[in-house]
């Protein structure tokens, strides 16, 4: 994004890969196609950066929130189509209509966007030639079998090769790739040594940090909500058009925050402190999501409410900030380094919190379930057939008594409570982690001002470029 013309190419790449999935026949084609749109999609997270540096710099985060407009719909309509799209048989649509929108954005961005092409008055040649093709090798060849290694970690055992063997080749790859990034030297660095160390790492770093563990408390809310929708809310989901209802709160949140961050942000000023208070609100009630019961129901759709309010609020001013700790020189810099941690840190939280969940659950389930049965009169002989359908319903458990039954499924659902406290107290470490990062950003107010960094080549204002 520095050094070259920012490239329609890979938006037309999101384009293609949604049209594979929507075509699919088989669960291989599915994921070749979000392969390749996940890959198109890291040129479309861009679009936070690219778009605010057309306006004015006290209008940053404003522009961020723009940029991440379609976001709002997705999370708020996302799951209204997606649940009718299971149940009525055309999820292909969800990805259709995706593509749609993708194709027209290509459209737009073909024939409306036209940046300057070196915006450092770098040549394509040049660029190409010192490009950080080592480094690239080194990430990928990293971070990739690091993140498997996290993910299999929810499947096979902490100590299995599975787990330990792509953690330990992606730590030292990742290693070597830091290492390569500070002594190699480079003339285009991928990550270079001196974005993190400003300031002693309050311009970029901190902010970067929050920016993560922002993302990452997102995925427990995303995690713990759900449950709670089909365990206690709508009969194990069998009344799946409530289950619709009860999505809506968390996609409407997040669009309430941002919107407060774009209508009040310029008149609150005192942008660290906006980002340390935002943060606090969405780890404070997102933590208190442990506090569920089967019967608070509005309690929780309160909590769920004002934590994700924060989290939009959060999140949007915290890539702003990210954007204002470098100089505009190295704002695809900044872009890419925030991108990639914001989905691995995600990617990780995801992994972490189900793990944590399944775990919990299976052993609050064996240690309220028995206990709760016997007592209702079911013998011990039978327990074991007990637990092996208690987690399918009532339907599954027709052999038993009314009372073993209710007593079964009460302590269940307390098993449920008590592994919805246990991630959404894990949840809550990482949000001191973030509240901490917060609290070392510096105040960006200084930087807040009209000057517009980058203007369209397509506009009478193109001669204010320094390069084309």
């Amino acid at each position: 994004m520095d050094y070259l013309d920012h490239l329609r190419l890979l938006d037309l790449v999101c384009f293609i890969g949604h049209i594979i999935v929507a075509s699919a026949k088989t669960t291989t084609q599915v994921t070749a196609g979000l392969a390749v749109a996940g890959f198109g999609g890291a040129n479309c997270q861009m679009a936070a950066f690219a778009l605010p540096e057309l306006l004015p710099n006290k209008w940053r985060h404003i522009g961020v929130v723009i940029a991440d407009f379609t976001v709002y719909i997705a999370v708020i309509v996302a799951p209204v189509t997606a649940r009718y799209g299971y149940e009525l048989g055309s999820w292909e649509w969800n990805f259709w209509g995706v593509a749609i929108f993708q194709g027209l954005s290509s459209l737009g961005l073909l024939f409306l966007y036209y940046p300057p092409k070196h915006p450092l008055g770098v040549s394509y040649k040049d660029a190409f030639k010192s490009l950080d093709y080592l480094g690239a090798f080194l990430f990928i060849g990293g971070a990739v079998p690091f993140l498997m290694g996290i993910v299999w970690a929810g499947v096979y055992e902490s100590n299995d090769v599975h787990v330990v063997a792509p953690l330990v080749v992606g730590a030292v790859v990742l290693v070597s790739f830091a290492l390569w990034e500070h002594f190699g030297k480079l003339k285009y660095p991928l990550t270079p040594t001196y974005v993190f160390v400003s300031s002693w790492g309050r311009d970029f770093t901190a902010p970067v940090i929050s920016l993560g563990v922002v993302n990452m408390f997102y995925y427990s809310s995303s995690i713990l909500w759900p449950q709670m929708i089909t365990v206690f809310y709508t009969n194990g989901g069998a009344d799946w058009k409530y289950s619709v209802i009860l999505s809506l709160p968390q996609g409407f949140a997040i669009f309430f925050g941002a919107i407060l961050l774009t209508l009040f942000g310029s008149k609150l000023r005192h942008w660290q402190w906006q980002l340390t208070g935002s943060v606090f609100v969405m780890v404070v009630f997102g933590s208190l999501l442990g506090l569920v019961t089967p019967t608070n129901k509005g309690t929780m759709i309160a909590f769920i409410f004002l934590s994700q309010a924060g989290f939009g609020w959060g999140l949007y001013l915290s890539i702003a900030i990210t954007q204002m700790g470098v100089d505009h020189k190295a704002l695809g810099v900044s872009g890419g380094i925030s991108g990639c941690i914001r989905f691995a840190a995600g990617a990780v939280a995801t992994s972490i919190y189900q793990t944590v969940f399944s775990n919990s659950l299976a052993k609050y389930t064996a240690k309220f379930v028995p206990s709760a049965a016997i007592e209702a009169g079911l013998p011990e002989s039978k327990v074991t057939g007990l637990m092996s359908v208690v987690a399918q319903g009532a339907a599954a458990m027709k052999e038993y008594s009314p009372a073993v039954v209710s007593a079964a499924q009460a302590a269940l659902s307390q098993a449920y409570c008590k592994a919805i406290f246990v991630v959404a107290m894990v949840s809550m470490a990482f949000g001191i982690v973030g509240l901490a990062a917060c609290l070392c950003c510096k105040d960006v107010d200084s930087k807040m001002t009209s000057k517009i960094e980058v203007y369209l080549e397509n506009t009478d204002l193109a001669d204010r470029n320094e390069h084309h």
